[in-house]
């Protein structure tokens, strides 16, 4: 378990890592400009961090976990998977054009260490299971498949709002949207039972006729 000291290392590594991202790009991101703007020495950073790519892949973590582990704390309590689903996308959307999100999202992935880029696609699946599960709840058929349309939907409204649209009514037309094809893709199940129900029914009233 890390001690105190180290963790508040850590930590003014990463501060220092995002106000370098934040004023020349992930390029500007050295082992040197970290211990500049840190206020610590070279080795002293490399005692924490093998490489810079580890830094930037740090701030990817944090910035995904903070995603997932902020919608289970407000999807999770949720009884109606309705309303889980409204809160997922309102909470997806205000996050995704964030400015915060949007500093990390120029990193890229390219360079980063293997170790770090299956976490991160672990914690990709913890935040798309908390929409999955209420998909799940309502009987919709290939949930999956739903889980990347609304995720989709979410990050084209997210890119409107990041070039000047406005959130509350990005927001309002993205849950709109959600929800409308969620209960079209239900109805078109509830269709598609009723039909099968009717057509079970005539074979049975065949099989009795004769």
């Amino acid at each position: 378990m890390a001690n105190a000291g180290t963790v508040s290392r850590r930590d003014t590594i990463l501060v220092a890592a995002r106000a370098v991202l934040g004023d020349g790009g992930s390029g500007a991101v050295t082992m040197h400009s970290l211990a500049e703007r840190a206020g610590l020495s070279r080795p002293a950073v490399y005692q924490y961090f093998p490489s810079r790519e580890h830094v930037l892949g740090e701030l990817m973590l944090n910035d995904i976990a903070d995603l997932a582990n902020n919608l289970e704390r407000l999807v999770g309590p949720l009884s109606d998977p309705y309303e889980q689903v409204r809160v997922w996308v309102h909470y997806c959307l205000a996050y995704l054009a964030s400015e915060e999100h949007q500093l990390i999202q120029h990193i890229g992935r390219e360079r980063l260490p293997a170790d770090q880029l299956g976490e991160i696609g672990v914690l990709h699946g913890m935040f798309m299971t908390s929409l999955l599960r209420p998909l799940q709840a309502l009987g919709a058929r290939a949930p999956e498949s739903l889980v990347h349309l609304i995720y989709g939907a979410v990050s084209a409204a997210a890119t409107r709002v990041i070039n000047g649209s406005d959130l509350t009514v990005e927001a309002h037309s993205l849950e709109s949207f959600a929800l409308a094809g969620l209960e079209s893709a239900l109805g078109g199940l509830l269709a598609d039972e009723a039909v099968e129900n009717k057509s079970d029914h005539g074979d049975n009233r065949h099989h009795e006729d004769r």
